[in-house]
């Protein structure tokens, strides 16, 4: 299979513009992205406590704020690229901003003055061009993340006109989404070895050096791309149309609804059925009902109809299908928090960090590498070898593992993960008490302790990212209609950033608390004077609770949609469903 995915790919396509050929430069460009992003996010905190002198979690906040904005952006990168800029232009801007964003980060540490002297505290001035980097490389994700994948499907979508060309972009698709996902993971493996490694044992000028020249080179190439690249105009957006039905809604506010559909007639769009929207959410009916004066556009009449004023029933559905699965959106954000909540980066520098026979030292921004290795085996080995074990082991020859199960296992082995993180801080910190004891090392000295301690809990967050994030694509894209493809992607950049948020007031929270009256807060600049083995318990007690509401919500959501079509033959009307049914309530599905 992928020998013939890279024989698809390697094809040079005949046509003067998009094909083929571009492909490669697109995904270079968000792989470059996600290569210095990830680096920077991976070793950030080492880089804030030792050359800012910042402390342990003022670092995390400011890490989880770069975060959520580099989550929260690129939703609202999406929208200005569907309504307003297009792909292109929305890639090539955010492109040129990450590299300003690279360039500033570089300067921080090739120039003396934008950094604080020994033991001093950062000036606000060194602050705003910190945070101001962070910024800019926030916004450059802002159009890379959402637009690259889209963007490199624009340039085959041409390939269904006319002959074999549907059968021949299916199989360019299968072949870009293969090689996307792959580039992905190879950029943080990447990320947290190579790039951290130059970070950790060459100096930040050389590993901050390299991702801003880069991003420099992937955004030169993309220029010199640029006429190769077919450009599609920018649309209405399906979060115009969403808001569309909100306000048309709230106008229509006043407008009684009868208990019966008779004689109340829905706005379609031309050329399509008569549907009649579903019961559930009633009030955002009103938005496509249409008044005494007005025609279904089927009718031929109030073509022009305004979407601002009234909306077919088609975007009222969409709609209530978005709102419907925000409940469980919402019970997965728990596993976006505690996959990004870990100090293992402070923890693994107090550690011993040599691999191997020969010495090998590990960097310690480099341990997050247990998890990407995990999430990346996994998810390439689930259905060729999981799956047909787990059907020869249960006897079932259909869906061993339903979406939901699946997202509930990550639910469950996030909770895990932080169990095993609180014990194994619990046995760290009892070992540096010992060895304060018996050789009168100081607080936060380097112990014998082997980082691969650390491993187990990485690698079930990576084994929990790939039940969880996965299988909430998944089950995006089998519940909402095929028209929302860019909502799905949307949802996991806002439960990431929402995660972001949340442990950003989690962090502060807990240092306010613990600190009180003189105390040595959890969260404390020395690990080994504070109590992150509670911190992480507190996160396995909140996981608990979500996977609780995780499992209601499995009960309380209902996949099937009650949309109707209104047919009309003759004088008899028959009542058919506008969607069948996908499955069935419960958390079996």
């Amino acid at each position: 299979m992928m020998e013939d995915h890279h024989d698809e790919l390697g094809r040079a396509d005949t046509r003067e513009q998009g094909g083929l050929r571009p492909i490669p430069v697109i995904i270079a460009n968000e792989v470059s992205e996600r290569i210095v992003s990830a680096s920077v996010t991976a070793n950030l905190i080492i880089y804030l406590t030792t050359k800012y002198h910042l402390g342990a979690a003022t670092s995390a906040i400011i890490i989880f704020v770069y975060q959520a904005a580099a989550n929260f952006l690129p939703v609202g990168g999406a929208i200005v690229s569907d309504a307003l800029l297009g792909r292109y232009l929305m890639v090539t801007l955010t492109l040129f901003s990450c590299t300003i964003g690279t360039s500033m980060l570089f300067l921080t540490s090739l120039i003396p003055n934008l950094t604080p002297r020994d033991c001093a505290s950062p000036t606000p001035l060194q602050l705003l061009v910190l945070c101001a980097s962070l910024g800019l490389m926030a916004l450059g994700a802002s159009g890379v993340r959402p637009c690259c994948l889209a963007f490199a499907e624009d340039q085959i979508a041409h390939w269904d006109d006319g002959g074999g060309g549907g059968a021949r972009k299916r199989r360019a698709l299968r072949a870009l989404f293969s090689w996307y996902y792959v580039s992905v993971g190879f950029a943080q493996i990447v990320a947290v070895t190579i790039l951290v490694y130059f970070q950790d044992q060459v100096g930040w000028k050389v590993g901050f050096g390299i991702s801003a020249a880069v991003m420099l080179c992937v955004t030169l190439v993309n220029l010199a791309a640029s006429p190769w690249y077919v450009k599609v105009k920018p649309e209405k957006s399906v979060w115009v149309s969403l808001l569309q039905v909100a306000v048309v809604a709230a106008k229509n506010r006043n407008l009684v609804l009868p208990a019966t559909r008779q004689g109340v007639r829905f706005h379609n769009a031309p050329g399509s059925r008569e549907l009649v929207p579903s019961e559930k959410m009633r009030f955002l009916n009103k938005a496509c009902v249409l008044g005494d004066h007005a025609a279904s556009a089927n009718d031929g009449g109030a073509a022009s109809t305004s979407p601002w004023n009234t909306c077919t029933v088609e975007q009222v559905e969409n709609l209530k299908s978005a709102l419907s699965v925000i409940p469980m959106w919402s019970a997965m954000i728990m596993t976006f928090l505690i996959q990004s909540s870990s100090f293992g980066v402070l923890q693994a520098a107090t550690m011993d960090r040599r691999i191997g026979t020969k010495g090998f030292q590990l960097p310690a921004g480099s341990v997050s590498i247990f998890e990407i290795i995990t999430f990346t085996m996994w998810s390439g080995c689930y259905d060729r070898y999981v799956v047909p074990l787990l059907r020869r082991a249960t006897g079932r020859r259909q869906q061993v593992l339903t979406l939901k199960q699946r997202m509930g296992t990550g639910v469950f082995l996030s909770v895990v993960s932080m169990a095993v993180a609180s014990a194994v801080e619990t046995y760290r910190i009892r070992n540096a008490a010992a060895a304060r004891v018996d050789g009168g090392s100081p607080p936060g000295a380097p112990q014998a302790m082997s980082v691969l301690w650390l491993a187990p809990q990485y690698a079930i967050v990576g084994l929990a990212g790939a039940f969880s994030s996965i299988g909430q694509i998944e089950f995006y894209y089998a519940v909402l209609p095929k028209s929302m493809g860019s909502f799905v992607l949307a949802l996991l950049f806002l439960g990431a950033g929402v995660a972001s948020v949340a442990a950003t007031l989690v962090v502060k929270t807990i240092n306010v608390v613990t600190g009180r009256n003189g105390m040595q807060p959890w969260l404390s600049n020395n690990l080994d004077e504070g109590h992150y083995n509670y911190y992480y318990l507190l996160l396995a007690a909140l996981g608990a609770i979500d996977l609780v509401y995780f499992v209601v919500c499995c009960y309380v959501f209902d996949e099937r949609t009650l949309n109707m079509s209104l047919e009309t033959a003759g004088d008899a009307k028959e009542m058919v469903e506008f969607q069948e049914a996908s499955s069935e309530h419960g958390c079996g599905n």
